[in-house]
């Protein structure tokens, strides 16, 4: 390095230790903390700053700000600047993800080098002898690095070997994949160490790693897109070439173990993809268009089941009440909304509360999305007869205490499902209407009699899901006293987005539910007695203290939970 680079010779003990007194100077963490990190890193090996993360002490992000005062050195947002493709292919990916670094680009003989570690001697050495640059330092965290490199690195250069293989590659996609095609015709495109593996895998990864719900695969008509579902709404992640389709296509396919030669039907499979020591269940579903098939790919992340009522966003008094009725042990409990809005991750987050070792819990959904312990989950099979109603009638036979419908779709199931809850069971189960109070009308309007549904149905919770603000770049606004007088707002100060690296500047991260709880009091029982309409419901129960969806969305953005145009964007209307 010839002297160049300041920083190539730390000594690594007194780094570590005024390091950590450095944290403890500048608010980072207390003395408290750096003892344990400390005795921790004594036990372990590692550098301290790594130690105190590990130990939850430190956030990576406070890590990287600490460290690049300390060393001096500036701080780099990779999804913030403009790599230079041509200073990325100078280093192999090989050592790019060893010592966790990219080139940026090549400026006035000095190559500009992000990364994570810059007290790592032996990489600064590598990448100097690989490139002959003097080395500029920026610095980045460690996953920032490892998805620049994915897509940098790993996807471009797995699309130029794409575009290089000879033979049907370069042809319309649309001819190839005829009935009989075996995977063997495809070769090695779609062999474990292939160009097309990489791309996939490292597009997958990618997705699970932000956060992504889903990723769709879209032939078009001069390319190939692929867009990520990020807190409920699609962005556009990556452009393949046309040409790459079927290869992409036939790699998803034998992953899910699908049919590569069938192109004419829609076909259903699973994936677990193993990642960072957890298995992910992905769900593949195809689907023929006028420029090929289009594949969708479910991202079903298991921490997804384990959420409590807490961290859905729920209110303290919808919460209690909540609890309070699943200690009942009898009645039915409905959670309403739109598709997408959550009413699954809801009932298992209740089912969470109910004791599984004293209780027989029994589901039955369509499809299975999560494994839960101690809850014997039935999946539904319309083709051989095991519908929700065939279902629920088998699991009165088990001695049942607790049964979870997935969703009432019929009369059959409705009658069922009340039955049970008139008989001693606590049922918990969905339905597709946009209020709470809806719900008993579809119910009525399914051919259900009033006096079944006043003494079966305990309550109705209706939900959204909106999007939440991101902590590190909201900004405080003030309304002007006609929109806080039409919104019935009581504090006159809210948040906006404003977008920031850490959450790729959108200035969201993560959703919040929005909730209506109907409870069933005298009250509401009397007027669907006498058939009342879903509006008068709705007034008795705001009455009696229900706060409603806008309402509850209104008090979320005085919060600064979320954005008030998250809230109106809902389109609910009172």
């Amino acid at each position: 390095m010839n002297g160049q680079n300041p920083i190539l010779k730390p000594n690594p003990k007194p780094v570590v230790e005024e390091f950590g007194q450095f944290l403890v100077r500048n608010g980072y963490i207390d003395e408290q903390a750096l003892i344990k990190g400390l005795r921790e890193q004594i036990g372990s090996g590692g550098r301290i700053g790594e130690t105190l993360v590990r130990l939850h002490f430190l956030t990576a992000e406070q890590l990287t700000d600490a460290l690049s005062t300390y060393l001096n050195i500036p701080r780099v947002f990779l999804t913030q600047v403009k790599i230079d493709p041509t200073a990325v292919r100078l280093i192999p990916e090989e050592l790019a993800r060893r010592h966790l670094l990219l080139p940026l680009r090549v400026s006035n003989g000095e190559l500009e080098l992000a990364i994570a570690d810059p007290t790592n001697v032996r990489a600064l050495e590598d990448v100097q002898l690989k490139t002959g640059y003097r080395l500029k330092l920026m610095l980045a965290m460690e996953q920032d690095i490892l998805a620049a490199i994915r897509q940098h690195l790993t996807v471009e250069t797995s699309l130029a070997q794409l575009s290089s293989l000879p033979g049907r590659l370069g042809e319309d996609p649309g001819a190839w994949g005829t009935p009989g095609t075996l995977v063997s015709d495809i070769g090695e495109h779609v062999s474990q160490d292939g160009p097309t593996v990489r791309i996939v895998d490292s597009l997958l990864e990618q997705a699970i790693e932000l956060g992504a719900s889903d990723v769709h695969w879209e032939p078009g008509e001069k390319e190939f897109s692929v867009r990520f579902r990020l807190d409920g709404q699609l962005h556009l992640e990556r452009r393949l070439p046309l040409s790459a389709a079927r290869t992409v296509t036939a790699r998803l396919k034998v992953m899910a173990g699908m049919d590569v030669a069938e192109r004419r039907l829609p076909q259903d499979g699973r994936i677990v993809l193993p990642v960072k020591a957890r298995h992910i269940d992905l769900r593949v579903s195809s689907l023929p268009t006028v420029y090929g098939e289009k594949l969708v790919v479910r991202i079903l992340d298991s921490e997804t089941a384990h959420r409590s009522l807490n961290a859905l966003g729920m209110r303290s008094p919808v919460e209690k009440e909540l609890r309070s009725l699943l200690t009942r042990h009898h009645g039915l409990i409905l959670v309403t909304g739109p598709t997408g809005s959550g009413k699954t991750t809801t009932l298992y987050a209740l089912l969470r509360e109910l004791n599984a070792e004293r209780l027989n819990i029994v589901s039955v959904e369509d499809p299975v999305e999560y494994r839960l312990a101690g809850v014997s989950q039935v999946q539904v099979h319309t083709r051989i007869g095991l519908t929700f109603a065939a279902g629920l009638r088998a699991i009165l036979r088990q001695d049942p205490d607790v049964i979870m419908v997935g969703e009432i779709r019929d009369e059959e199931t409705a009658r069922m499902a009340i039955g049970a809850a008139l008989t001693g069971h606590l049922v918990l189960s969905t339905l597709h209407t946009n209020t709470a109070a809806e719900a008993i009308t579809r119910l009525l309007d399914m051919g259900i009699e009033p006096y079944f549904l006043a003494s079966a149905v305990s309550a109705v919770l209706a939900q959204r899901l909106v999007r939440k603000l991101c902590e590190q770049c909201k900004t405080e606004y003030m309304l002007d006293e006609a929109e806080q007088k039409a919104l019935a707002l009581e504090a006159g100060t809210l948040f906006r987005p404003q977008g920031c690296p850490a959450c790729r500047g959108t200035g969201f991260q993560g959703r919040i539910g929005v909730h209506e709880l109907l409870l069933y009091n005298q009250e509401v029982k009397e007027l669907v007695l006498a058939k009342h309409s879903s509006q008068a419901l709705e007034r008795a129960a705001i009455k009696t203290g229900m706060v409603t969806l806008l309402k509850d969305g209104l008090l979320k953005a005085a919060a600064g939970l979320t954005s008030l145009d998250e809230v109106l964007a809902l389109g609910i209307n009172e």
